[in-house]
């Protein structure tokens, strides 16, 4: 290799080493963050039905309900699958209600979080018609 040559080479490998590094530090917004049980993953509450609505890890460290089964919300590809349809209801500085229903249906079920540290899921109810 030349001179040239060589140089070019090293700015080559300089420019991929730089753009792994990149890729590193910005990860692409679809791949899941790391979240653990002490940090909130938002206070902002829209924020954090995001978060919490599209990963069971979240769901379970923000959960004060003793006997749930996780995942306690549908996930994103069930909700799809399902026709799920999700609103942010009733939001005060310390409560929040979510409505998760299926459009044209009677189908309804509400998620209540109340802001301590950070969002936490305390009850549920399911305000669909029960069938005999």
């Amino acid at each position: 290799m030349g001179g040239l040559d060589k140089l070019s080479f090293a700015l080559l490998m300089l420019m991929a080493a730089g753009h792994g590094q990149a890729a590193q530090l910005n990860p692409q917004s679809d791949a899941p963050a790391t979240t653990s049980a002490s940090v909130c993953p938002a206070q902002d509450i829209s924020f954090f039905i995001q978060r919490f609505s599209s990963d069971e890890t979240v769901q379970r460290s923000f959960t004060t309900i003793g006997s749930a089964e996780f995942p306690v919300m549908p996930l994103v590809q069930e909700r799809k699958d399902n026709a799920l349809v999700m609103q942010l209801e009733e939001v005060t500085a310390s409560t929040a209600r979510v409505d998760l229903a299926r459009s044209d249906t009677d189908y309804l079920v509400s998620y209540f979080f109340k802001m301590d540290d950070c969002w936490r899921l305390v009850r549920i109810e399911n305000g669909s018609p029960r069938r005999s």
